[in-house]
């Protein structure tokens, strides 16, 4: 038995090691980095299965992570649309792509190479599948479901940065292969999506937080459910029926980034496949402490976590978003350079506590100065730290301002005020826009060293019900559904109902005026979750909202103790038609010549 043991912990080891070095290396389809596992050996025992579906989640958050480009500093792609500014070094991917400049050539993100790395040691899975000895056909099938999940998921990872990608069904290739697959059309690699999130549905339990058995609430929770793939289906369908795909191109005569025509029926498509996921019943809009918006996200067993993820490790190390959010005077044990700062153009997104667009006249907002933060959506003080948020600090009773101000420091006597020398706009590591972003942060860090944990809401409800509520007025234009997922997801962020119960939701809006309030409303609820980047795109409105200067607030603070405010420009962002799609890698292009590059590049 002890003899059985330590081969157990040896194989263990060993494969850990292996599929930790194959999520760290790129390369199309990297064939010499799974092809050395002993497969005989792994998929003989049930133990060393089910370790290697774990490590198949690890890169599941790729895309959504703030730090997808790097670190210290970093930034994701809310600081390559209008929602964030990064840190000012040039050297950052998300600053190439807000700058314009990204190329074949220096688009080196590592999703091509991650996704196909997944998606290779998921095929070795399902070629093995049938040899791992499980007493239970129910698990050999919640074992599958979960693979075809996440091979259908690092697919949409493909799709919506590069449009059609090379699809490789179920071949696992070898050292000795030429690999030089084509692109298939977006239509085909959508419908294969498709098909995947189907089969997947039918294969997985309906949730894993009360379990019938095989499945355990504890060792099961995180994974994937019948309604992440349907989430999922829901979601590659809005995308396909939106403006960007659902058109005819002339530049794309091959139909990589496009259907190649246009048809409204796709968003009947997406608005099934959403209302497919309400009717589950198995999620709601998270509301069981306060403040339930901001607690959504720190909140494990959630109804809002359609699709929830996290490190299935006992140690956390998961306070990653602090590094890279907090005011300087917040700080974590950690040494980076603040690199996620809110523009203006993300906090007028923000309305009134009435519902009220600030642009409506009868919102009651007061304009620029002392007041202009009062009575804000309550969303915006769990997205945004302003010049006087409060915010907890160590060494301190009681939340403690947040000043971001330039001009007069105050008395250092005074705890109140004295973090503006480290926290102000223009100082070293401090703002650069005036804010600091909030959401999904912890409010006390707590002892240093102490590290967070929470999940990543890849795919909440809230979405979804945006989602239903998107593709229904586009096919079909307003209707009193839209307003009912509306008001409730309003009526969960705080706003007040009003004297008429609409959540200052105007009712008798035209298609065209919905649509710009879903847009908007979009803007607000999903901020900073690897929304507004994709969304600005798939809208085609990205010319607008990207191409333009990005702006902060200056606040300076007089001897009197007085404020004056200036908007400032904090820098241009270009947006160029090709960026609609990132460009194929010329690295994978060298590798496989029959691989066609995207419009533009």
């Amino acid at each position: 038995m002890k003899t059985q043991n330590i081969r157990r912990q040896y194989w263990l080891c060993l494969l850990a090691i292996l599929l930790f070095s194959a999520c760290k290396k790129g390369g199309f389809l990297d064939a010499k980095t799974l092809s050395v596992i002993d497969e005989k050996a792994v998929f003989s025992d049930s133990t060393y299965s089910q370790q290697f579906i774990n490590s198949r989640y690890t890169n599941i958050d790729f895309s959504y992570e703030p730090n997808r480009f790097g670190s210290n500093p970093s930034a994701g792609l809310e600081s390559a649309c209008d929602e964030a500014e990064s840190a000012t070094s040039l050297s950052l991917l998300s600053t190439t792509i807000s700058n314009g400049a990204l190329t074949p050539a220096n688009n080196t993100d590592g999703l091509w190479g991650t996704a196909y790395t997944q998606i290779r040691a998921l095929n070795i899975f399902l070629r093995n599948e049938k040899t791992i000895p499980l007493k239970s056909d129910s698990v050999r099938k919640y074992w599958e479901g979960q693979v075809r999940f996440l091979r259908a998921w690092y697919y949409s990872l493909l799709l919506k940065h590069y449009g059609g990608f090379p699809n490789v069904g179920n071949n696992v290739y070898t050292d000795d292969d030429k690999i030089d697959v084509p692109r298939s059309s977006y239509a085909d690699c959508v419908s294969y999506i498709l098909s995947e999130c189907d089969a997947a549905a039918a294969m997985l339990p309906l949730n894993n937080l009360n379990p019938l058995p095989p499945y355990s609430a504890t060792v099961d929770y995180g994974r994937i459910t019948k309604g992440a793939a349907l989430a999922l289906k829901a979601r590659v369908l809005l995308y396909a029926a939106s403006p960007l795909t659902n058109a005819a191109r002339g530049d794309d005569p091959n139909h990589l980034v496009s259907y190649g025509n246009a048809d409204i029926n796709r968003w009947k498509l997406a608005a099934d496949a959403a209302q497919a996921v309400i009717n589950l019943n198995q999620y709601s809009l998270y509301r069981a402490s306060t403040p339930a918006f901001y607690q959504n996200f720190l909140t494990f067993q959630n109804p809002e976590s359609v699709l929830a993820y996290y490190p299935p490790t006992t140690t956390p190390n998961n306070m990653f978003r602090e590094t890279y959010c907090n005011p300087v005077s917040r700080g974590t044990r950690y040494t980076a350079t603040v690199s996620m700062f809110p523009t203006q153009e993300m906090v007028d997104a923000f309305g009134m506590a009435n519902g009220k667009a600030i642009s409506d006249p009868a919102s009651g907002y007061p304009g620029i100065g002392d007041n202009m933060y009062k009575n804000r959506d309550p969303r915006f003080y769990f997205t945004v730290l302003y010049n006087g948020a409060l915010r907890a600090q160590n060494g301190y009773t009681g939340d403690q301002p947040v000043w971001t101000y330039t001009g007069v420091i105050a008395s250092t006597t005074d705890n109140n005020l004295k973090t503006q020398g480290t926290d102000g706009i223009y100082k070293s590591n401090g703002t650069i826009t005036g804010y600091y972003c909030y959401k999904m942060c912890a409010d006390g860090v707590g002892p240093l060293g102490q590290e967070l944990n929470r999940p990543r809401n890849l795919i909440r409800y809230a979405e979804i019900l945006l989602d239903a509520a998107e593709a229904n007025n586009e096919f079909s234009g307003p209707s009193s559904q839209i307003y009912t997922w509306l008001k409730d997801i309003r009526n969960r962020a705080g706003i007040a109902a009003g004297t008429d119960g609409m959540y200052g939701i105007n009712p008798n809006m035209t298609q065209d005026q919905m649509r710009t309030f879903l847009q908007n409303e979009r803007q607000v609820e999903l901020a900073y979750e690897e929304q507004r980047f994709w969304d600005v795109r798939r809208w085609k409105i990205a010319p607008t909202t990207e191409n333009k200067d990005m702006h902060g607030m200056e606040i300076t603070r007089a001897t009197n103790g007085t404020y004056s405010y200036r908007t400032i420009v904090v820098r241009k962002h270009v947006f160029r038609d090709a960026m609609y799609f990132f460009p194929i890698p010329q690295t994978e292009i060298t590798k496989s010549p029959s691989l066609k590059q995207n419009p533009g590049y």
